[in-house]
């Protein structure tokens, strides 16, 4: 019994010390939405998710890869493309998708992107 609580309580504190890395973000924006929120992350490992979040905690996230050409983002879905589109110009305050079906324009609040 003494070797289970050993074994526990060592399983334990080993478990608390390994730190739970998280992606660097690189840069973030986001607007309020009818309802809820949308969000754009993009990681330093150039990966991004594109998140709709309504009145639910959790939204749907839209991740992939990007590639920034001169002021455009082109972005490339994993999955299902949003309604967005695959495409967004960035300026000094905004970044604002222009090829899906409706605009989408988000405030900047992060941006380490380096232009090629």
């Amino acid at each position: 019994m003494k070797r289970l609580i050993i074994i526990l309580t060592l399983v334990l504190t080993l478990n608390s010390c390994i730190r739970n890395e998280e992606k660097e973000t690189i840069f973030l924006a986001d607007r309020e939405a009818p309802l809820g929120w949308v969000y754009l992350r993009v990681y330093k490992d150039k990966t991004f998710e594109f998140e709709s979040r309504g009145l639910e905690r959790k939204g749907v996230i839209y991740s992939g890869t990007m590639e920034l050409k001169n002021d455009t983002i082109h972005f490339k879905y994993s999955n299902s493309i949003p309604k967005a589109g695959n495409k967004a110009i960035l300026t000094e305050k905004f970044i604002s998708y222009f090829s899906g079906k409706y605009p989408e324009r988000m405030k900047i609040k992060k941006n380490l992107l380096k232009t090629k």
